[in-house]
Parts: C-alpha cells; sequence; structure tokens
C-alpha cells in the first residue's frame, strides 16, 4: 500500500470524485444522493481521458498523474472561484469580472504546470503526499454521507408504525370521495395579501366560494415554514408531540411516513403525488408519482444537482456571456421549476377520469420565490433576483386563474363530489408569516360548523370526523414562528384584531 502511494497518483482519480462529494455533502437532505452518479462519472471518465492522453505525452506516471489534477483542479474548481471574485474591485477596476478571473485563472494554472511539473525533481514525494491528502478527503466526505444516512435511517424508523392503525370507518365503503390536497406555497391570506403586497385576490376568493368552497376569513398555519408545516398537519399533531428533536432529518421522516397518507392508502385508496423539488417532500412511494408527463418521451435534462455542480466548473463561463448555449442553460432550472408546476394544474383535471377513490398530494412551489412566472405566465429569465413585491404578485396573476380553471374541470368531470383543499402552507414577512390561505370544498354540508380561526393541524381530524366516522378531539389552534434557529418554536399572535380569539373566562 505504502509503494502504491509513492508511486502512482490514486489522487488524479480520486480528486473529481471528491469535488462532486462535497457538494453533495453541502445539499443533504435537498436532493436525492442518486442523481450524483452523473457528475460522478463525467468528471471521473474527464480526468481518465486527460491522464491517458498525457501520459502518452509525458511518457511517466508521475507528470502524467500531476498534470491531470491540476488540470482537474484548474476545471472543476473555477465556479467556486469565481464566486468568491465575483464584482471585486480595485480602485475604479472591476477585477471579478468573467473575462479577467478567467485569464487569471489561466495564468495561474500555466504557472502550476511549470513549477510543479517541469521545475519539480521529487515527484515521488508530492504523489505520496497528495495521496494521503486526498484519500483523507474522500474519507472525511464519505463518512458525512453515511452519518446522514444512519441519521436518516433512524429517524425514519422512529415514525414508521409497526402495526399500522386503519381508524378511518366511512359508513359507506363503496362510495368514498376523491381528496385532493392542493398546498400553492407560501400563499397568504387575503388580509396579509392586502396589508404586505397591497394585492386584491377578491376575484380569486370569489371564484373559489361560486364553485362551493369554504374560505377561512383567519385561517393560520401552525408554523412558518414548509416542513415544519406539513409535517404537523400530516401527523395531525404538533412537531413537539412528534419528535423530541426538530430537524430537518426528523421533519423529513415525519413527512415521508405520515398518518395522512397511511390511513388513506390503507382504506384503499390510491395515492397520487407530484414531484415539487425538493427530496424531502417529494412522496415517490405513492401509486402515481408523476415528476413527468405519463406519456412523455424520455428526454435527456439535466437534475438542479447537475446544473449546480456545473456551475462550480469551468463551465461557469458559459453562465456569463450572451450566447444560446448560455441562455438555454441559464433557463433550464428556471423551465424545470415551471414545468413541474405546469405538470400539476394540467394532470390534475385528468385524475377524476381514473378509476376507484384517490387521495391527491399536489405540492406546488408557487407563489414561493423563485418567481418564474411573469403574470402573463411566460417565462422570467431573472426569477432568481426578481424582487418579492413585484415577483410574488406576478405569480399569483398567473396561479390564480389557472386553479380555478384546474378545480372548476375536476369538479365537472368527478363522478362522485370529492374533498378539496386548497391551502397555503405558511404566508411571508415576520407579522403575517402564519396567515396562510385556506379554502375548503367539503360536499353535502361539510362546511357548516367550521371555525374560521382553524388552524391547519386540525384540517384533517374535521375532514375525518366529517366524512370517514373519526371522533378526533380538534387540537388548541396554536402558531409559531421560528428563531434564528430554524426549528426551534417561539408563539407568534394574531396581527388582525378582527381575527382575535377572546379567551373564555
Amino acid at each position: 500500500m505504502k509503494r502504491n502511494l509513492k508511486s502512482f497518483p490514486l489522487y488524479t482519480f480520486l480528486f473529481p470524485i471528491i469535488t462532486v462529494l462535497i457538494l453533495t455533502v453541502s445539499n443533504l437532505g435537498q436532493m436525492q444522493i442518486s442523481v450524483a452518479w452523473r457528475p460522478f462519472w463525467i468528471s471521473l471518465s474527464l480526468a481518465g481521458l486527460v491522464y491517458l492522453l498525457s501520459w502518452a505525452g509525458f511518457h511517466s506516471v508521475e507528470r502524467a498523474g500531476l498534470f491531470t489534477f491540476l488540470f482537474s483542479f484548474f476545471t472543476l474548481t473555477y465556479g467556486h472561484f469565481y464566486n468568491v471574485m465575483e464584482g471585486r474591485v480595485i480602485g475604479s477596476w472591476v477585477v471579478g469580472t468573467s473575462f479577467y478571473m478567467g485569464v487569471l485563472w489561466l495564468i495561474l494554472f500555466v504557472l502550476a504546470i511549470y513549477l510543479l511539473i517541469f521545475r519539480l525533481k521529487d515527484l515521488q514525494t508530492l504523489t505520496e503526499i497528495l495521496n494521503i491528502i486526498v484519500l483523507a478527503l474522500l474519507l472525511v466526505q464519505l463518512g458525512r454521507i453515511a452519518v446522514f444516512e444512519v441519521q436518516v435511517g433512524i429517524a425514519q424508523a422512529q415514525t414508521e408504525q409497526e402495526e399500522p392503525l386503519t381508524f378511518l370507518q366511512p359508513e359507506d365503503k363503496d362510495q368514498l370521495p376523491d381528496v385532493y390536497f392542493i398546498l400553492l406555497d407560501k400563499y397568504g391570506r387575503s388580509d396579509a395579501l392586502e396589508a404586505y403586497f397591497d394585492y386584491d385576490n377578491t376575484d380569486f376568493i370569489q371564484g373559489l366560494e361560486e364553485l362551493g368552497f369554504w374560505v377561512a376569513d383567519c385561517s393560520r398555519s401552525n408554523y412558518s415554514f414548509t416542513v415544519m408545516s406539513l409535517a404537523s398537519e400530516l401527523n395531525l399533531d404538533y412537531v413537539y408531540n412528534l419528535t423530541e428533536s426538530p430537524n430537518l432529518k426528523t421533519t423529513t421522516a415525519l413527512i415521508q411516513n405520515n398518518q395522512v397518507h397511511q390511513a388513506f392508502e390503507e382504506l384503499g385508496y390510491t395515492a397520487i403525488a407530484f414531484d415539487m423539488g425538493y427530496s424531502w417532500g417529494n412522496l415517490k412511494d405513492s401509486d402515481y408519482y408523476f415528476d413527468s408527463y405519463p406519456e412523455d418521451i424520455n428526454t435527456w435534462e439535466m437534475d438542479p444537482f447537475e446544473l449546480l455542480y456545473l456551475k462550480s466548473t469551468l463551465a461557469r463561463l458559459l453562465f456569463t456571456h450572451s450566447t444560446e448555449l448560455a441562455a438555454q442553460m441559464s433557463l433550464s432550472d428556471i423551465e424545470r421549476k415551471a414545468a413541474r408546476t405546469n405538470l400539476v394544474l394540467e394532470l390534475l383535471p385528468e385524475i377524476p377520469k381514473m378509476a376507484g377513490p384517490k387521495f391527491i398530494h399536489a405540492h406546488i412551489i408557487s407563489p414561493h420565490p423563485p418567481y418564474v412566472f411573469n403574470a402573463d405566465g411566460t417565462l422570467n429569465p431573472n426569477a432568481e433576483d426578481t424582487p418579492e413585491s413585484e415577483g410574488y404578485p406576478a405569480q399569483l396573476a398567473y396561479l390564480e386563474p389557472r386553479i380555478l380553471d384546474a378545480v372548476e374541470q375536476i369538479l365537472d368531470e368527478s363522478q362522485q363530489p370529492p374533498i378539496i383543499i386548497i391551502e397555503g402552507d405558511h404566508a411571508f414577512g415576520k407579522e403575517y408569516v402564519t396567515s396562510n390561505l385556506l379554502a375548503l370544498y367539503l360536499p353535502d354540508g361539510g362546511t357548516q360548523e367550521l371555525d374560521d380561526h382553524i388552524t391547519l393541524v386540525n384540517v384533517f381530524p374535521t375532514i375525518f370526523n366529517t366524512y370517514f366516522g373519526t371522533e378526533l378531539e380538534l387540537l388548541p389552534d396554536e402558531s409559531y414562528t421560528h428563531t434564528k434557529d430554524w426549528y426551534e418554536s417561539m408563539p407568534l399572535e394574531e396581527w388582525n384584531a378582527d381575527c382575535v380569539v377572546e379567551p373564555v373566562e
């Protein structure tokens, strides 16, 4: 082993792998680890090709390995260097531009080749040192991934029910309604929209009410961001009762193994879910999981992680020039986000045609930023940089008519009146962040005893009690924001005096 460390440049082939692993570790919980395979193989294959060509030129294993390492280093890390230097100014000279950074990177590359390959004599010692360093880095990254996976496994095991209990007991199991759970991420309550954005959504609310929806005037989410809000609502309880250590791993496990989905599936419902863009919320174990149109032809496209990795390499130069290729690559992530929204909106009206009772989980990452849509539905090329004062209302202007149209088609196509939940999982700002939209379509008089002050944790218990024969006790309606530690909750009081509930004496 020691002889191999001295004589063969293992670091040449390990370094490209490390660049992929470091980015993977930085995004654990936000991606499926499997999407790292393509960048892994491409970067490793590139290193292998450069090694063979340089070995043919140098006729030296050490020099070929060192040249390949330098090539990989300067090719696969340029994006990080550019991100640090972008916009830097020396006096009145803006040095942090793609042109100057590209020239500087090239100079450093040539200088490194000259000093290390043509001037350095003891290449064996350098090979051994680099092998040890890179091998240690590799083991550290693999260890961090392994620890994360073990923690996720433990969290999932703690949330899984050993003996699932079917507590839904509807009177007529042959006449079960479809249940649509439609989340509009970060959609706020009407009064909050008016106060924060000066936006009037009266047309949308009236449109829902004309279709038969009940819209809560004073609804609130229980938490101020998505994973906590979903973990609570889908498990019919507050997060502090569900886990002793709320964090991304435990809330992800709660979402992936939630009680609502289990209850419907145990009753014989077909579970349908859509790709929402984040691994913690992608319910891939559903009976039908749509991440593309069912009749879609398989086409090559970049995953967001692949795009992120590409931007960390020398390909970052392509994103800073107005070439057709650069434009396509820069828009690909925007197009992907837009496509996920349009996929949900276009497939929802088709679902009533499917046989049997269905539970549909449709999480639309809009109007949450990035603001990918203009008001007319065209793509916004500046989605990441558009201020919320412009982008958020534009998203609503596009989204609201599409939702009304989809829901109207669902109602028209359904042989039996469905149950439809349309909600924001939270809202925006500090004061209004739990003032979310909640609109319910509950057939056969299911809205008669609803409370305008309902919070999300009580939505499914209310539906279960009304239609599925349960007698669940509703929880106190509480709302929490977070501290600097996102998973540390603190109570948030109602800001609108008209929505404040007076304590019972």
